[in-house]
Order: structure tokens, then sequence, then C-alpha cells
């Protein structure tokens, strides 16, 4: 009875193998564990702040390739040929590529718009910007498309006006210097240009007087208030409060990232830009707003749920796996309830078959012992039924249920031998 229960056991194992060997087979393969993002030029806030992912992803045991270019009409453009897979874009540049198979993940910070012009020029609005020599930012730069956009608003065109294609560092220099009359940037207020401008006394900021008028024609766009003295408060840097427009810098993915490396950068956009900054509150970021992208689902789901379960209590990689498993239990569960449930009335029922067939073997001896009459074939049975009585003694075990059973079989053989004795008795009388 041990081997019938062995080979029920082999049986169950077997078929849970075969199930779990099938439902690998829909089991989605394993995230990467590395991916390339795009990023503004080196020293830029944008390349800044993906240097804090790669720190954060490396402790995860995940590798971010971090990729410079000229801004983020080149990110889009990389994005599109499958260069990265994900990159830091700014607000108001989706229109100047196709946003076909790319997703937001999250918008992450506001970009001021940033119009400084020499102070002897003394201007209130844009549209008096007509006539002037104006660094509208470089070729594949976020600044460029937002720079012209406001400017056409106003009738400012290359017409009549002069457009000039440098990056912020070209174009702050050649302010100072007088080249040219106004400069547009969209930057953080912690970059270095930006400081320099803002404590260079011969150059003034633009306020943005109709910003909402601004704000309510581009969803890209928000006003942010810098107050007076709130970038140097020794040095009372602005002089005065400055309205400013805000494009919003957002994490673009390629539509076929794998969702758990989703999960993953959230995690880590999250610890980066949550507290917020000079112009952000606090876990005002990351954000499902201001985006120009559609949603990716899984970034959206996280940021309004949080991380699940699994990804709260493991590590990443731990996560990743079980989650990727789980497919494997609707299958498994499937077959072991019915499995379960019918192994214990197939292992009584080969306990009784074994008991039964026994039973069988004393029945055929026991209607032919009146019948025989040979000796050595009366020993013969006799030796066959001591052989199954030492093997039920010896080798046999059953449960307790079925003690009684058991015990009647030995009792039946022990009656049948005693028989067997007595017709030997018998012959030899």
């Amino acid at each position: 009875m041990k081997c019938d229960s062995c080979k029920i056991g082999i049986m169950i194992v077997a078929v849970i193998l075969l199930t779990l060997i099938i439902a690998y087979q829909f089991v989605e393969p394993p995230p990467p564990d590395e991916i390339r993002i795009g990023t503004g030029r080196e020293g830029g806030g944008y390349h800044g702040f993906a240097l804090e992912y790669q720190k954060l992803l490396a402790d995860e045991k995940f590798q971010l390739d971090i990729q410079p270019t000229a801004g983020s009409i080149e990110v889009l453009q990389r994005l599109q040929s499958g260069d990265v897979s994900i990159g830091l874009v700014q607000g108001g540049t989706a229109k100047t590529v196709s946003t076909e198979g790319l997703q937001s993940l999250a918008s992450l910070f506001y970009e001021p718009v940033w119009v400084f012009y020499r102070q002897a020029l003394s201007f209130e609005y844009l549209f008096e910007l007509r006539g002037k020599r104006i660094a509208v930012g470089e070729e594949g730069s976020g600044t460029r498309p937002v720079a012209v956009q406001l400017l056409e608003d106003n009738k400012v065109t290359p017409d009549n006006s002069t457009f000039v294609a440098l990056s912020s560092k070209e174009a702050a220099q050649q302010l100072v210097a007088g080249e040219i009359d106004a400069a547009f940037f969209v930057m953080s207020p912690k970059s270095s240009t930006i400081l320099k401008l803002l404590n260079n006394p011969s150059i003034e900021l633009l306020s943005f007087k109709r910003h909402l008028a601004y704000s309510s024609r581009y969803s890209f766009l928000t006003s942010v208030q810098i107050g007076e003295g709130m970038i140097n408060l020794e040095k009372n840097i602005p002089g005065q409060d400055k309205i400013l427009l805000a494009a919003t810098a957002s994490l673009v993915a390629r539509q076929d990232l794998h969702p758990d490396i989703v999960y993953l950068l959230l995690q880590t956009l999250v610890k980066v830009h949550k507290d917020g900054g000079l112009l952000e509150k606090k876990e005002q970021f990351p954000s499902t707003q201001f985006v120009e992208f559609p949603m990716n689902q899984n970034a959206a789901q996280y940021l309004e749920h949080g991380p699940s379960w699994l990804q709260s209590i493991f590590p990443f990689w731990i996560a990743s796996a079980l989650d990727r498993l789980k497919i494997m239990l609707i299958p498994l569960i499937a077959i072991l309830l019915p499995l379960f449930k019918g192994a214990f009335p197939l292992y009584r029922w080969s306990i009784r078959f074994k008991i039964f067939r026994w039973y069988g073997i004393l029945r055929d001896i026991d209607s032919e012992i009146d019948g025989l009459a040979d000796l050595e074939a009366i020993k013969e049975e006799m030796q066959r039924m001591k052989s199954l009585q030492k093997e039920l003694i010896e080798q046999v075990s059953v449960p307790l249920s079925y003690m009684g059973e058991f015990y009647g079989l030995r009792m039946h053989i022990q009656l049948v031998l005693k028989r067997l004795e007595e017709r030997e008795q018998e012959v030899k009388a």
C-alpha cells in the first residue's frame, strides 16, 4: 500500500510539473537590466536629474545609460528611432514630432520660461521685440518651439525680426556682450546661466503681465511667481516680484517599455521629485497633469494608487519575478483543486482494491480446499498463504481508518490457513 500512495504522489507531482511547464510558456519575459535615457546637454538640469536617477537605479542593480543631446526635440527624435527608451522632455515640444508610439510616464517639475533683455531696452510685452535680435534657442532644443510660438502669437516673426539659434550658454554671453537684444531660456532657476543673468545689473527679466492669456491658450504652460528675494535674499534677487510662464518637464517613454521598468522608474521619480523645489510644492510631482503625450496606464495606476503589495515588500527584481509568475497560479489552482479533491478518494479506492484483490485470492483458495487431494498441492497453497501473511505483517501499512479491514483480512488468512491444515490431515488419514 505504501507503493500505491507513492504512485499517487508521483502522479500528482507530474501533473503539477506539467501544468507549470505549460503555464510558463505564457509568462512575460523578464525586464532588461539596462535602458538608455535621453537628456539635455551635460551640466544642464535634465542631465543632473538623470545622474540622480542613475545612482538610485544602480542600488537596484539596474543600469541607466545617459545620452546627452541638444535638447527635447532631439530627445523625441531619438525616442522615435529607438535610440533611447526614455527621455526627459520639455512641455511644448510634442507638436514638433509624431507622438505615435510615445507615452508620458509623469510630469516632474516646472521649468520657467525666462525672457532676459538688455536693461536699456525697457519693454513690458513680447510684441515690443519686433525688429530686435532675439536668441530663441538652438535647433533641437526645447526652448526653440516655445519661444517661436510665443513670439508668433505676438506677430514677432523672422520676417520682421532676427531669430538667432544659440545654445543657452552662447545666448547668455552674447546678451551680456550686447550682440543680441533679448534671449529666451527654458530651464531651472538653479541653473548657473540663469543665476549669472539675474546677478547682472545690465540685464533685466521680463515679467509676463498677460500670463493668464498664455496659460489658458496652451495646456502645457502655467504661471509661477518668483517673489522678491526668492533667488537670493542677501542680494535681494530678483528686486521685485516677477510672474513667469512655466513649461513642465516630463519623462517620456516608448510604448514598448517593459511594465516592470515603468514601476521601477516611477519609484525612482518619486524619491527624486516628491519633496518639490523652489517652484513646486511638496508631493506635487510626479504627476499626471501637464503631460502632452498619452499617459502610460501602468504609470497612471502607480501615481494614483502607489506601489503594489509585492513592490512595497520585496526588492525590485524579486517583486518583478513574483508578479510575472503569478499567471502560473491560475492554471495551477484550477488543476490542484480537483486533483487534491480526487486524490483522497483515489487513495481510498487503491487501498480497498488491494484488500479486495487479496480477498479474491482467499476466495479462490477457499473454494478449492475441499477438492485438494495431493499433499504437495496443499503444502504449496499453505506456503502461499504464509507468504501472503508475512507480506501483510512486514511490508504493508494502512491508515488507522482501514485497520478494521486490514485485521479482518489477516484473520481470514489465518482461517483459510487453518482449513488447509485440516485438509492436510484428512488427506494423510
